[in-house]
């Protein structure tokens, strides 16, 4: 089957692939570089993620109507070119003005590139033959590159400069940047382009679908949900780095699996987090099989509650054992509910508009991002900076249980949108 898929989809899944090894690579790691080595504060930081982040949804609805009105060659170009300048500025710099232009470029790049993919592969494929196949892959590529960033930001901050985890990073979208000039041939033709969305298109869409209330209501109420995650990612390799000794557990696993004699040190905490990454790829299959049959807002509702319970572990204690339970809980909860809230999303849109109310749903993530890591900074800062600082004993309890709090409410948000302002056929 995967010989019936053309050049210009693999083209494009690779450049995906090393699109997101670039920025996995980098994100698990941002926290303990701006905090531990520039001396940004964790509320500050928290701040700097979110607003970047949030770009990464919102900005991909203007970015995918430019690459289609434009093509998609252009908009590859534009967007690693955009993301290799990003990462060598932020390996180049430590000015925090600077160092925020390099996230912000990072930001636009990125959001490019995610509407651009999906987008080859949509018109690269035939619908119920080649499509589902060309999605896998895009998936897999995606998956592969949340695994190998990590893995390899570990290895090049533990044997050189930490600064050169971005040039890596750089390097990887340089590379894109000469197979999009050099490999990738444009799948929209100037017809095509003539009919694409215009900005006014896309601005009309989003008042049509922000004008049901329902949907906008679930997208208000899932943020919560979404919002959990970042803690995993911007805060999480922070918490690890300073009260979990990986030391132990790594010589643990060499006692079994001697990595560290090619490796060398490789347990970083950007690598211990990679373990919700490595049990998508083994269980959603599976997972998704088990919960098939569930209805999609009893499944949302489920998986967000395993979620938020999730983190009651590392509150507890910061012992690798105990975190990698949150995390191992933590992940099956995202694998039940996630993407049926993209499923969910569709089924409450009119027959006629399922594409456009898909589109619109990554803005509960957009809310997520711009509220979430800024409330988890301002948590991690009282609770845990500021008493270490003061020779005081870190605080989990509270600072997880902020987040917690944004996963309860999400789950009576859910309980009470499913009892109340559902469709009638899905109360």
């Amino acid at each position: 089957m995967f010989r019936q898929l053309p050049p210009t989809l693999y083209s494009a899944v690779v450049m995906e692939l090393f699109e997101r090894l670039a920025y996995y690579g980098m994100v698990l790691v941002l926290g303990i570089y701006l905090v531990e080595h520039i001396g940004i504060r964790p509320d500050v930081y928290g701040v700097v993620y979110g607003v970047s982040t949030a770009a990464l949804y919102f900005l991909p609805l203007i970015a995918g109507a430019l690459a289609d009105r434009f093509g998609y060659k252009p908009a590859f170009v534009v967007a690693f070119a955009t993301l290799t300048g990003g990462y060598a500025l932020l390996g180049s710099t430590r000015s925090f003005p600077l160092i925020c232009v390099a996230l912000g470029l990072i930001a636009v790049g990125g959001s490019i590139v995610k509407p651009t993919v999906s987008g080859t592969v949509t018109r690269t494929t035939k619908e119920g033959s080649t499509r589902p196949v060309g999605f896998g892959l895009y998936y897999m590529m995606v998956n592969a590159g949340a695994l190998i960033g990590p893995v390899l930001a570990a290895q090049v901050r533990n044997r050189t400069e930490f600064r050169y985890v971005f040039w890596v990073s750089a390097a990887a979208c340089a590379l894109m940047l000469v197979q999009a000039l050099v490999a990738f041939r444009e799948p929209v033709s100037a017809e095509e382009r003539r009919a694409g969305k215009s900005i006014g298109r896309v601005l009309r869409d989003m008042l049509l679908v922000l004008g049901n209330w329902r949907f906008v209501l679930l997208l208000v109420i899932f943020s919560g949900f979404w919002g959990m995650i970042q803690v995993l990612f911007a805060f999480m390799p922070l918490y690890l780095q300073s009260f979990t000794d990986l030391l132990a557990v790594e010589a643990a696993i060499d006692r079994v699996v001697p990595l560290t004699r090619w490796a060398g040190h490789w347990l970083n905490p950007e690598v211990f987090i990679s373990l919700d990454a490595l049990l998508i790829v083994l269980l959603q299959a599976p997972i998704s099989a088990a919960t098939r049959r569930w209805r999609t807002l009893t499944a949302m509702l489920v998986g967000t509650s395993v979620g938020t319970v999730a983190w009651i572990a590392p509150a507890l204690s910061p012992a690798a054992g105990v975190v990698a339970l949150g995390i191992c809980v933590w992940s099956v909860g995202e694998m039940i509910c996630s993407a049926r809230f993209f499923e969910y999303c569709g089924t409450i849109a009119p027959p006629d508009q399922v594409a456009v109310y898909l589109g619109y749903s990554f803005l509960s993530l957009f809310l997520a991002n711009l509220y979430a890591p800024p409330w988890f900074g301002l948590l991690y800062q009282r609770f845990v900076t500021d008493r270490v600082a003061a020779h005081a004993a870190p605080q989990f309890i509270p600072f997880f249980g902020g987040v917690m709090l944004m996963g309860g409410l999400a789950v009576v948000g859910l309980a009470l949108y499913g009892r109340f302002a559902a469709p009638a056929r899905d109360r």
